[in-house]
């Protein structure tokens, strides 16, 4: 089996000590899972933390309203995930948490990686392939298959790493060591081979040797700048609304409060950020007309 060297590579080298992974809450896991959605690990840490303090339960998130757990998300980027969150909390608080792949993909906000990182870290459920995100697709196409992930359709590599798991160890450190050889040693643009695991058997040795990693890498799509954008407008508008009692009144208030944003100066932009904020059910129905 290809990763017959991996357990014992990630008991001395995982990263043991990140806080969500002391924990097999599902609750706290899916709280992880959606912070770490583009958002960096550093970034993630203090506010994972700060939010199940508030939070431990998704009864406590369900019962507090959408605009606090909007304010306590502020500056983790993306607010729609908040929103996504707190209905998801409402419904776990009524029905309980469904134990398929099935059933947790019906919750809100919850897709198909979310529900086997959850099978995997919060259930140890062993009959799903592990949570496949670019680190567990690039290992698997890699030291499998002697591909880049991709050439490669979906599909192919959940069968490549749901065959994977050695029996003797369990879905959730087996997900957590394919996530940590994809993050610090199987690279994108710079594979560390000479220290993997899996080298002697992985299937690019050779073609990595040779300079090879070029032949099928797509360059990711470059995000859009923040400064100066429609999403650093958004989120702008949304902080100066979600200000409590020191929330801008009027239209007139709102623009004077977000006029350092070089977007804000666009006739029509401030009017069009609040829209797209009340079609993504980030904004309650009271605003402007209160």
């Amino acid at each position: 089996m290809w990763t017959a060297e991996l357990a014992a590579w990630y008991e001395v080298n995982g990263r043991h000590g990140l806080p969500w992974r002391l924990t097999r809450d599902p609750w706290a896991v899916l709280v992880s899972e959606v912070m770490l959605q583009q958002t960096s690990v550093g970034r993630v840490l203090p506010r994972w933390e700060a939010f199940l303090r508030r939070w431990p339960a998704p009864s406590a998130c369900a019962a507090a309203p959408l605009d606090e757990v909007l304010r306590e998300w502020d500056g983790l980027g993306y607010p729609r995930r908040a929103v996504a969150l707190h209905r998801c909390a409402t419904v776990v608080a009524r029905h309980g948490w469904p134990r398929d792949e099935a059933g947790l993909r019906s919750l809100p906000g919850v897709g198909a990686y979310t529900a086997r990182a959850l099978l995997a870290f919060a259930f140890d459920h062993p009959d799903v392939p592990p949570p496949r995100d670019v680190n567990l697709g690039r290992v698997a196409a890699r030291a499998a298959l002697g591909v880049e992930a991709s050439s490669l359709v979906p599909r192919r590599l959940d069968e490549v790493l749901a065959a994977s798991r050695p029996h003797e160890v369990s879905p959730r450190e087996h997900a957590f060591a394919l996530f940590d050889l994809g993050a610090t040693v199987c690279l994108a643009r710079r594979p560390r081979c000479e220290e993997c695991p899996l080298a002697a058997g992985c299937r690019s040795r050779a073609r990595m040797a040779a300079g090879g990693v070029d032949e099928l890498q797509t360059v990711p799509a470059r995000q859009a700048r923040y400064a100066g954008s429609m999403r650093q407008l958004r989120g702008a508008v949304l902080r100066a609304l979600l200000s409590g009692d020191a929330a801008p009144a009027t239209w007139e208030d709102l623009r004077a409060r977000v006029r350092e944003v070089p977007a804000a100066a666009r006739q029509g932009a401030v009017e069009e950020a609040v829209a797209g904020l009340r079609r993504d059910g980030l904004l309650g129905r009271d605003w402007p007309d209160r």
